[in-house]
């Protein structure tokens, strides 16, 4: 359960969310039930689109003007010849989504890492991050627009704004045909790894062994409730903004203890991260904090908000998806991070860099092991990925 809410959380925060792992682990069946579940019988409202290996360029995303086939449209008082938009699932959606601003759209790009993502999804991607990005999809002018079959009407744009109902989940899996995701990608996106605990195989095949299948639909207003939270929390369309941040100087009194901790612990990372030119930006910074005011914005009703999980998370999610490298680059920094997530304090993390052998000697397994460090699940993960360089001389966070 703690990572359906954190996938819920992170889409709401940010509309694009990497889920990584073993493959048949559920990423991809979390990810359709969940749009299941908010669209109910619109099926419209989301696309599952296998990415292929020959993706090289934005075709297979977002169409090409097919100049072989032409069809003949009245445009005013004149008939002109114009054509033909070879559209995808992708568009599609896209389309769909612009007119009809008020409900939530998704798309699951799976096994996206299948072909370099840069080379289909880098205008994507763009069009997400900038206010008022727009897609480019032909040049036949800008008041003209192109049909997408030769029955139907023209109402493909030059430029397409990118619909702020739109959510993109996509699912990886990492072996020998796979491609790494560059840290522009990674920067862009809360990465949630699944795991399969140890008492999962075992519940699972007292089940009989069954895949999970079709599930109730969400009662009504539930997602239009989601995408009011995601745009308060991107501030879109002057939403009001989300009470931990609407006054940055002057959070809600149950927050402020909580809100400073968590400021104190971004600051912390970024100056232990800087020691090996490994610090995150701005984009990281205050992506975490609209994680946070998510967080507390779904916990309000709770008499104290409690900010470690909703930190530990963006930890795991924001900051260390960034980390590769050789043992002797990124040794010394797992080692200090590790410190750092089991009591949150800079100086004793600070200290590891002077040992020349931290990540040899940290006690990431055994009877030394920190048994109840305050940032369970990032420590968990730094101590794999510090097993991991001891023995291949190598490590990324996702493996």
């Amino acid at each position: 359960m703690k990572t359906h809410r954190s996938f819920v959380k992170s889409l709401a925060a940010k509309p694009f969310v990497i889920l990584t792992g073993n493959s048949g682990t559920g990423k991809t069946k979390l990810a359709e039930l969940f749009c299941q579940w908010l669209c109910d019988k619109e099926d419209h409202r989301y696309a599952l689109v296998p990415v292929g290996a020959d993706w090289t360029d934005n075709r297979n995303v977002l169409g090409f003007v097919n100049y072989i086939r032409e069809v003949e449209l009245k445009e005013g008082e004149k008939t002109v010849r114009r054509p033909v938009y070879q559209s995808t699932k992708i568009l599609d959606l896209l389309l769909a989504a612009k007119n009809d601003s008020a409900k939530p759209y998704f798309l699951i790009l799976d096994e996206m890492n299948l072909s370099h993502v840069e080379r289909y999804f880098a205008d994507f991607l763009s069009a997400m991050e900038s206010k008022d990005g727009g897609l480019i999809l032909h040049r036949e002018g800008k008041d003209i627009k192109l049909p997408r079959s030769v029955s139907s009407e023209a109402d493909v744009p030059e430029t397409l704004p990118m619909p702020r109902n739109v959510f993109v989940i996509g699912t990886v899996n990492v072996d020998e045909t796979t491609y790494m995701f560059s840290p522009k990608v990674l920067d862009r996106a809360n990465v949630i790894e699944f795991r399969v605990d140890k008492d999962a195989p075992l519940a699972f095949l007292k089940s009989g062994g069954k895949p999970l299948g079709n599930i109730d639909a969400a009662p009504e207003g539930y997602a239009a409730a989601f995408l009011e939270l995601s745009r308060r929390a991107r501030q879109l369309n002057d939403a009001p903004k989300l009470a931990l941040v609407a006054d940055p100087a002057n959070p809600p009194d149950d927050a402020k203890a909580s809100l400073l901790a968590c400021q104190q612990n971004i600051t912390d990372l970024f100056d232990l991260m800087q020691l090996r030119h490994q610090e995150f930006a701005f984009r990281t910074m205050a992506e975490i904090v609209r994680f946070l005011a998510v967080d507390y914005e779904l916990t309000a009703d709770d008499a104290d908000w409690n900010h470690t999980p909703a930190m530990d998370a963006q930890i795991l999610q924001k900051i260390l998806p960034k980390l590769h490298g050789s043992k002797r680059k990124v040794g010394p920094l797992l080692a200090a991070l590790a410190k750092y997530c089991e009591a949150g304090k800079k100086a004793e993390a600070e200290a590891i860099f002077a040992d020349q052998a931290a990540v040899e000697t940290y006690p990431a397994e055994g009877e030394k092991l920190c048994k109840e460090p305050v940032f369970k699940d990032s420590h968990r993960k730094l101590c794999e990925m510090i097993l991991t360089v001891r023995r291949d001389q190598f490590v990324s966070f996702i493996q």
